[in-house]
């Protein structure tokens, strides 16, 4: 409160007032000094930027834009400090739904009195704001995206409104002192992507093809040679094919109100042509994709066919539902109950292919894929690959067989269903003579098998490794030299005879079982008789305990016993260890002395 209260609250303006903010003529040092670059634009051309980069002072340009100004002037558009191509920072702007560029932590618009900044390490974009809460104050120099570690000095300012000196575009060098690029060069540039770049013939060439409907069809085709070219369209023609028409012959033009499909990627293609997997098991919907993926999975949830009993950690309840129940019988004992599990054998398995071309004897790596290895044996003990071809053999890389179809799209595991993969680290598709599943996609192994002729890293951790070649690597090298047709069938029949097994170890008895009988049996033959853990009152002689009164009491009480009773100790130890074996389970008696 005071005699001013009331100052400001007049019906005029006064005469600076109306000089500096209302009217009248103004000073050229009130005047705004410049006019404001955006910071989504190149400093270089003043335009929205497609590819930003920056400068270690925070200058952004378009980097179509500034590799040919280096190049030409050799320094910095905006400082006119010396610059080299290799001083510049990749930038990575994030943008929400609507376009508009955002912190990607703290998902606040960028405005032009946002304080940006930029990690030096990654090029991430952030506002300031996250950067100071969750790196500088926490003393936390980890990226918030990467977790990649950096230093202050890394942290580069792009736009800070309360620093706007630095953008002043009249002080600009390239501004000052008019340097660009002529007309035709930019014409040249727009032109020429390699225009400003020593690059050889062949690299020439293939950016000139870039834009042309060779290099389009190549680009749909996923590249590479002219075969793997042929190959993955002759794939692509198949599924359009299979698309076309559903297994009810409809046409799937007249269906497409009801249900729009999709056009088939190369990932299909590629799957279906290169990697061991047929056409009509590579879809092109996604939720198709995901539906038969669950499908596998829910089907790797198998019954054990080799399997073994082992006492479980509970009891089978028949006691607890007997006394509760008015129909069970009455049951007083409860033994533990017994469950089914698969055998985990703990050495490997070999088995011997005897095939047109000679015998190719395989070693399986039955202690780290004990299911794959398990269905492949059964399989051999069964004859299912009995008189099967390899129906694909494909040079410097595999040959596939254990179709009985011979057409790569049938055969089946001993479950009847697909089952789960089994990838380990410590078996990949290196060197030759590896054995391994073929798979239309993830956990749908059946009884296709290939054998590699090079190693194939392409496939790791995509296809299940279970064992390989151990003699007979050069029928390996002769099946490879058979001539194929264009579909890598084959002119000259590769098939498997017979296959031998040698050792199997999921029939055989398990060792740890066996040792575990064995000392079982030594305990019950070598009991200790007579000593003073096993049969105390079975010593011959008696022996005083203490001085005074009753010091042989104890022992003759017992020796009586046993003189009584009549028995040798011979008998009695036999009698006691037919009780060890009788007691198994817990015992209730009958409750009639309740």
């Amino acid at each position: 409160m005071g005699k001013k209260q009331h100052s400001k609250d007049r019906m005029f303006i006064t005469r600076t007032e109306w000089a500096t903010e209302w009217g009248g003529a103004k000073s050229k040092e009130i005047r705004t000094p410049f006019k404001r670059l955006p910071f989504y634009c190149c400093a270089l051309t003043f335009t929205p930027f497609e590819d930003p980069v920056c400068s270690q002072e925070g200058h952004v340009f378009d980097i179509l834009n500034i590799i040919p100004y280096i190049q030409k002037f050799g320094k910095n558009p905006v400082t006119g400090a010396p610059f080299a191509i290799k001083d510049l920072i990749k930038l990575q702007f994030y943008k929400n739904s609507e376009g508009e560029y955002q912190c990607p932590v703290l998902h606040k618009v960028f405005t032009e009195f946002s304080h940006i900044v930029c990690i030096k390490t990654t090029g991430n974009v952030f506002s300031y704001e996250a950067i100071r809460e969750l790196n500088i104050k926490p003393k936390s120099w980890k990226e918030l995206l990467t977790d990649e570690p950096f230093n202050r000095e890394d942290i580069i300012s792009i736009q800070d409104p309360n620093t706007l000196d630095t953008r002043v575009l009249t002080d600009f060098d390239h501004v000052r002192k008019d340097l660009k690029l002529d007309d035709e060069e930019l014409k040249k540039l727009r032109e020429d992507p390699a225009y400003f770049m020593n690059l050889s013939g062949d690299t020439k060439a293939m950016l000139r093809e870039l834009g042309t409907e060779k290099g389009r069809e190549a680009a749909k085709l996923g590249g590479g040679g002219d075969k793997a070219q042929s190959e993955r369209a002759a794939a692509l023609t198949i599924l359009e094919k299979s698309k076309q028409t559903t297994p009810g012959g409809k046409d799937m033009n007249k269906m497409k109100e009801e249900k729009s499909t999709s056009a088939p990627s190369i990932v299909d293609a590629a799957s279906a042509s290169v990697y061991g997997r047929s056409a009509a098991a590579a879809k092109s919907d996604s939720h198709e994709k995901t539906a038969a993926r669950v499908a596998a999975h829910m089907a790797g949830e198998i019954k054990p066919v080799n399997a073994k009993l082992v006492k479980s950690q509970y009891t089978s309840g028949k006691a607890s539902r007997s006394f509760t129940s008015t129909t069970l019988d009455p049951v007083t004992k409860n033994d533990f109950e017994y469950v089914q599990v698969e055998r985990n054998p703990k050495k490997k398995g070999y088995v011997r292919l005897h095939c047109t071309h000679g015998d190719l004897n395989l070693e399986l790596h039955c202690d780290i894929t004990p299911r794959t290895c398990e269905n492949f044996i059964t399989l051999c003990d069964r004859g299912y690959y009995n008189g099967v071809i390899f129906h694909r053999n494909i040079r410097n890389f595999m040959i596939q067989g254990g179709d009985p179809t011979g057409t790569g799209k049938g055969g089946e595991s001993i479950w009847g269903k697909p089952f789960k993969d089994e990838l380990n680290s410590k078996l990949l598709h290196t060197g030759r003579g590896i054995v391994s599943m073929a798979n239309s996609g993830p956990h749908s192994n059946g009884s296709q098998f290939f054998v590699l002729y090079k190693s194939a890293p392409h496939l790791n951790y995509k296809h299940t490794v279970f064992g390989h070649v151990v003699g007979g690597l050069e029928i390996l090298s002769a099946m490879e030299k058979v001539p194929v047709d264009d579909d890598d069938r084959p002119l000259e029949e590769i098939k498997i005879l017979q296959v031998s097994v040698f050792v199997n170890p999921y029939t055989e008895p398990d060792e740890q079982e066996e040792k575990i009988e064995a000392t079982l049996e030594a305990s019950d033959d070598n009991e200790m008789v007579g000593t003073w853990y096993s049969n105390p009152v079975a010593s011959a002689t008696l022996v005083a305990t203490g001085t005074g009164v009753g010091k042989y009491l104890k022992n003759k009480t017992a020796w009586d016993s046993v003189k009584g009773d009549g028995l040798s100790n011979g008998q009695q130890s036999s009698e006691l260890n037919a009780a060890k074996k009788r007691k198994v389970g817990v015992e209730f008696n009958d409750f009639s002395g309740w």
